[in-house]
């Protein structure tokens, strides 16, 4: 009894410790990073009463230029709920930005703000013909006026974004009601479900081909191709091989061809009557039952290499944020810069200043391209250019933790699109800074006789980011901003690749990935617009050359000796014609970009470089099939004098406007026109090619599937201006004559312990109580 009495105190004891310690732990848990210091972390989203020039339509903008817009009995306006083909719709509204000079008056020189105007868009399907407006709308937020878009003519209305609007839910209850009612009990056969009345296994046409002129030879016509899928995560990975040919008219809709079972047919019954007589030849593909291990499914599956799974590093910033946001104005290190998302073509930049000295007045997304090959229809004609599906409306949602750091800022964007009302995407943008895991720079001098130092400096950058979901393709395009005055702008897909039915036809299209399942090889195109203005706006560019030089060998006793080494000579470009610069493997050179006024002390000019490293070939040869509609993919960089007509070099119609395109980038390049000592845009190409394979199931990862360009200065600074950053080590010895000596560690000033951690990630909590952040609902 006794040992039992003593056991019993021993416990309580032991209860009342832990219960000390763990209180302990409680009250001595690091709090959460703050900014140490008010002058960084100020975020301030809000710009709605004083909207800068590069912001978006701000809902009270927006407000107002609705019911301008319906006030006006000439526009004959129908609202997209309520509308048909035949009636005059709101296609999209985004904000229209100045003339560039406009803009430099007012940033630079003191002058009037412009005026605030938006670009709308209308599909007038009530006009005969019926065309496509695009009209300014202005002055905002109280609009009294509105006109034509310069530049701009009446586009066809057949031109209009494939599947845009009424369109889309017309096509699908059309192919409902009539394909089922013939050919229902076949796809029941065959695949397992059908497109009505099919429960929990049903059939839809998932995805489209828009079929232009080049390749229908017809162009008055508006056609398009519509696949058959299995409706299941992901349907894009069930397809079957039944295609059908869509003739889309403003009044009527027809089916013009059938492709099914490797063979092309004139009309369903057709089809019908050949399945019927070849049903026992015709492979089934049955309708899968949905599981966590279903290839096509996000789950996670196989035998894990952590278990029980443990947490990933997370980044911590010790003094909280090291940026500034007013409205969408970002201050950081020696950086400062404008952004906003277009609606039509997606990313941003303005105004982008190092130094206080603007590197660029623009830097934005033109457009993604795809050029899909294959055996079938719908594979051999599948070029698409993603803004025809408004690229800026693609950025749903950003996943804190995941798609952006958890302690990003995350931006929103509003515009009109498609719809009755504002349309806000929420997490449009995240901006973050991110500790790369590499040095800046960094050298260590170990011997006696170099010096004894090490010196270094860690590679923290400013990311802004947004991703585009395009389809089954997921964009990852980042503006990187480095401290030593270097601009990256990198661009990464990932996303679930196109698929197409297997068949022996497609072996040199694709290899076969899963059962019945190809996935035709491809390349990825994507375009920029850096509009460059180093020290001001006239400038020059000029490509610095790698060539050999051969001369006599005076080191050797054979007279005939040659000695060969490299050497640079520097070609001014004069002409569009000049500068449109396909990558030469033989022939490496520098891009460089300066004002001929501007020299540093060493009499060298004071230049930017821009160096392409994800440079593509575009093998399709000139004007053969769709190739024209994206000219630019023809030049890794193109240089062409600054025009208010030339703001884009592509449009949301390119995918279909070949037969007169409403923006012919080659156009700009033809005009030969001088570009010494002029305002100069660069118009940066990238890509890959891609022939997917087996790890591309269930979805293609992100490892070597990016591209980006630089902007970097050359010769504009005396020296690397990552240098002037005090977030530096040195380490040295205290005397430097003696081999026996302590160690001076120079930190200047800043801080090394860690006494807060970041704050925790609730975004779960978040999704639960609003799923129409991240869902359907």
């Amino acid at each position: 009894m006794v040992f039992a009495g003593l056991s019993l105190v021993l416990l309580i004891a032991l209860i009342i410790v832990a219960s000390t310690s763990n209180n302990s732990e409680s009250s001595s848990k690091p709090p959460v990073c703050s900014n140490a210091n008010s002058k960084y972390g100020k975020i301030n989203l809000d710009e709605s009463d004083n909207p800068s020039v590069f912001h978006h339509l701000t809902e009270k903008e927006i407000e107002a230029l609705t019911a301008y817009l319906y006030r006006q009995t000439d526009l004959n306006l129908i609202l997209p709920s309520r509308s048909d083909l035949d009636d005059s719709v709101v296609y999209i509204s985004d904000i229209h930005l100045p003339n560039k000079q406009n803009v430099l008056n007012y940033l630079d020189n003191n002058g009037p703000k412009p005026a605030r105007e938006a670009l709308v868009i209308l599909f007038r399907g009530d006009k005969n013909p019926p065309y496509i407006e695009e009209m300014l709308v202005g002055p905002l937020p109280n609009p009294t006026y509105h006109k034509p878009v310069p530049y701009r003519n009446k586009i066809p209305y057949i031109y209009r974004p494939p599947l845009s609007g009424i369109e889309s839910e017309k096509a699908h209850e059309y192919m409902k009601s009539t394909i089922d009612p013939v050919l229902g009990n076949m796809f029941v056969e065959l695949f397992g479900g059908k497109l009505t009345h099919c429960g929990d296994k049903c059939l839809k046409f998932g995805y489209y081909v828009p079929m232009s002129s080049a390749h229908s030879g017809e162009k008055s016509k508006r056609r398009i191709w519509m696949s058959l899928v299995q409706e299941l995560e992901i349907s894009s990975h069930h397809i079957v091989d039944f295609s059908v040919l869509l003739d889309l008219n403003v009044t009527e809709i027809t089916i013009k061809k059938v492709w099914f079972s490797g063979n092309m047919f004139n009309t369903l019954n057709e089809a019908l009557t050949y399945f019927k007589a070849n049903k026992a030849t015709i492979a089934k593909v049955p309708f899968p039952n949905y599981s966590k291990d279903l290839f096509s499914t996000l789950n996670q599956r196989g035998e894990a290499p952590i278990d029980p799974p443990l947490r990933n590093p997370r980044q911590v910033s010790p003094d909280g944020k090291r940026y500034n946001v007013r409205g969408r104005h970002v201050e950081y290190m020696s950086w400062s810069f404008d952004f906003r998302m277009s609606l039509l073509s997606g990313p941003q930049i303005y105004d982008v200043r190092f130094r206080n000295e603007r590197i660029a007045y623009e830097i934005s997304l033109q457009d993604i391209g795809v050029f899909y090959s294959g055996y079938k229809p719908h594979d051999e004609v599948a070029h698409f250019l993603d803004s025809m599906l408004l690229l800026g409306n693609q950025t749903k949602m950003l996943f804190p933790g995941i798609d952006c750091p958890s302690d990003a800022t995350f931006i929103s964007s509003n515009f009109i699109a498609g719809g009755d009302s504002i349309h806000r995407q929420r997490s449009s943008f995240c901006l973050f800074e991110l500790n790369t895991g590499m040095p800046l720079r960094r050298h260590h001098s170990y011997w006696f006789t170099d010096g004894r130092f090490y010196e270094g400096m860690e590679n923290v950058v400013l990311i802004l980011r947004t991703i585009p979901v395009v389809g089954v393709y997921d964009y990852m395009i980042d503006f990187i901003f480095y401290h030593n005055g270097v601009l990256e702008v990198k661009i990464t897909a990932t996303g679930y690749v196109r698929t197409s039915f297997y068949t022996p036809g497609d072996k040199k299209f694709s290899y076969k990935l899963q059962e019945n399942l190809a996935a035709p090889l491809h390349h990825h195109i994507f375009n920029f617009k850096a509009d460059v203005d180093i020290k001001g706006t006239s400038n020059r560019f000029s490509t610095l050359n790698f060539e050999l030089d051969n001369s006599p060998n005076k080191y050797s006793t054979n007279s005939s000796a040659r000695l060969i080494q490299h050497k640079f000579s520097s070609t001014l470009k004069s002409t569009e014609r000049d500068a449109a610069y396909r990558y030469n493997f033989k022939e490496p050179k520098y891009l460089i970009f300066y004002n001929e006024q501007q020299k540093n002390r060493f009499g060298n000019f004071k230049s930017y470089r821009i160096l392409n490293r994800g440079v593509s070939v575009q093998m399709l040869p000139e004007g053969s099939g769709n190739e024209p509609i994206a000219s630019w993919a023809r030049y890794q960089v193109a240089v062409t004098k600054y025009k208010d007509s030339e703001r884009t070099s592509s449009s949301i119609y390119s995918t279909l406007d070949i037969a007169d395109p409403v923006v012919n980038f080659q156009k700009f390049i033809d005009d030969d026109e001088s570009i010494i000592d002029q305002d100069l845009v660069a118009w940066i190409s990238m890509g890959n090619h891609h022939i997917p394979h087996t790890e591309d199931l269930p979805i293609t990862p992100t490892p070597a599937m990016d591209a980006s360009f630089f902007l970097s200065p050359y010769n504009y600074f005396d020296e690397d201006q990552g240098i002037t950053s005090m977030n530096a080590v040195r380490v040295e010895p205290m005397d430097r004559t003696k081999k026996d000596t302590t160690l001076h560690i120079q930190r200047y000033g800043v801080k090394q312990e860690v006494r807060c951690v970041p704050e925790d990630n609730k975004y779960d909590e978040v999704i639960q109580n609003e799923p129409s952040l991240i869902i359907d609902v």
